[in-house]
């Protein structure tokens, strides 16, 4: 323990916020032998964004595309170095401080308990990511999906075997299950493209297991104001647009104005029924970008220089640099690419295991791209190999390109088994539509149930009921009169005389009588 405590203050400490690409890459790269490192983020893993798309629809399972942090930087596992699961509020770059909420575990009741705290540090890596961006569109934070958390990948995966569940009912309409079954994929870059290409032979190939009826209701729409695989040259965009097509997917050149639980309004006047929004139009800037106290780009990121450090007043804040989706450069920016997250990650943590040996920096950060890929299906893929090498490729050869480039880059030997596995049993079994709902689901699911039984109990008691006797039915007054016991006129007085005396005695004799 005293041992500990001293590596903790003789040690420079290096603080990485995020566990992304950009993160991830930087935590692995710095020498745990020369500093102090410490992780902080909300999720205790790093998601290979790429293989997302497949996992909600049964290709791959979740656990295929996360890796520990501890297994991408051993280290720490080991104290003083350590990972510590929080939400990054602020930062005093004055002080040096991060500013952290720690949340406890979430249960049944409301009363999590929340805890701030801070985190020193010497050298500080900003990596935290971004949040999609919704251009302020009404209702899509709150009706659409996005893609870019495993947490939103099993939303995605969840609401679409509900839906087709749904849509299986003997009591659903033709055209609610064709609602049900239309997906609207909003964004025409790969990420959307593959998700809506999976989807699709997911339809084709699988739907059957459950309902072959269904797939006439079947359908996937992508909506792209701009060109659908812009980032790719003319032949290959081309390629890409006709798979499409060929796998069903319809593809329409607008612009989205508004979306709600059962429609998507386009900027055309067209609305769309849709039982699923997938929302994936890019990055913007979230809360924790915003309240930092540096320079920001036009466009809401932190503002970074050539060595990819943080600017306040135009000027680097020594010792703390910001890479991937959260930071960009006002001069050069760069796409939002997990290949651009990674390698600016590696260069932070080489840059700061060379401050800390005494050297001084090297040369400033440059991007070169080594090209590009996106599937469309499970049975192609486009790849364009950048400007070194200059090689298009299409088609299934261009899909093993694909998967033999994203299986190098998986971080582990863990990693690339699970997917090598999935792959296979999706190519042999099928993909996997089995639907598992949680306890407080099924509990609400059983209540509701037993809300509409006695709903339906009650309205067919009320209608089984025999009518009530109308004044106006003479066959049943008379039959009431002659069911009625007959009073004498010498009984009446008595009757009434009775009523009087009783009307008569006071209430609190009533009471005492019981």
């Amino acid at each position: 323990m005293l041992r500990n405590t001293m590596l903790w203050l003789t040690k420079p400490r290096v603080v990485v916020l995020g566990t992304g690409w950009a993160g991830c890459y930087a935590a692995r790269q710095l020498d745990p032998n020369l500093c102090t490192i410490q992780v902080i983020s909300n999720r205790n893993h790093m998601v290979f964004t790429p293989l997302l798309p497949q996992t909600t629809t049964g290709t791959l399972e979740f656990r295929s595309v996360c890796e520990p942090i501890t297994n991408i930087q051993p280290s720490l596992a080991n104290p003083p170095h350590r990972f510590i699961r929080s939400v990054i509020y602020d930062v005093d770059f004055d002080k040096k401080l991060v500013q952290c909420v720690g949340v406890g575990v979430v249960g049944g009741s409301e009363n999590v308990p929340v805890n701030t705290f801070s985190v020193e540090y010497d050298y500080l890596i900003m990596a935290y990511g971004a949040l999609p961006n919704t251009f302020n569109i009404p209702g899509v934070e709150e009706k659409a999906f996005f893609l870019r958390e495993v947490n939103e990948a099993r939303g995605i995966r969840k609401r679409l075997v509900q839906n087709i569940m749904a849509a299986d009912l003997p009591t659903t309409s033709s055209a609610e299950a064709k609602r049900l079954l239309h997906t609207v994929v909003v964004g025409g870059g790969p990420t959307g493209i593959e998700f809506a290409a999976n989807l699709a032979d997911f339809f084709r190939e699988d739907i059957k297991k459950i309902n072959a009826a269904l797939l006439p209701h079947c359908k996937v729409t992508v909506l792209e104001a701009g060109e659908v695989l812009g980032s790719f040259d003319t032949a290959l965009r081309k390629y890409g647009q006709r798979r499409l097509k060929e796998l069903g997917v319809k593809i329409r050149k607008t612009a989205v104005v508004g979306v709600t639980d059962q429609e998507v309004f386009t900027k055309s006047g067209e609305v769309l029924p849709t039982g699923l929004v997938v929302w994936s139009t890019g990055v913007g800037s979230g809360p924790l970008t915003k309240a930092l106290k540096c320079d920001k780009t036009t466009r809401g990121r932190i503002s970074i220089d050539d060595h990819l450090r943080v600017l306040r007043d135009g000027t680097p804040i020594p010792n703390v640099f910001s890479a991937g989706d959260c930071a960009a450069s006002n001069e050069k920016p760069l796409p939002t690419l997990a290949a651009v997250a990674s390698r600016q990650g590696r260069y932070i943590g080489k840059e700061i295991n060379n401050l800390l040996k005494g050297k001084q920096m090297s040369k400033p950060f440059v991007y070169r791209s080594l090209g590009s890929m996106a599937s469309i299906g499970n049975r192609s893929a486009i790849v364009s190999l950048g400007q070194k090498f200059k090689i298009d490729v299409n088609g299934y050869m261009a899909l093993w390109v694909w998967k033999s480039a994203y299986l190098t880059i998986l971080g582990s030997i863990r990693s690339k088994l699970y997917v090598i596995v999935n792959w296979a049993g999706s190519q042999i079994f099928g993909r996997d539509i089995t639907y598992i709902g949680d306890l407080s689901e099924d509990r609400k699911y059983s209540a509701l149930a037993v809300e509409g039984v006695s709903r339906e109990m009650r309205c067919k008691t009320v209608h089984q009921s025999p009518d009530p006797v109308k004044p106006g039915n003479n066959a049943t007054s008379a039959m009431a009169e002659k069911a009625a016991p007959q009073t004498t006129p010498e009984q009446a007085p008595k009757d009434t005389q009775a009523s009087k005396a009783t009307a008569a005695v006071p209430a609190a004799a009533l009471k005492s009588k019981g």
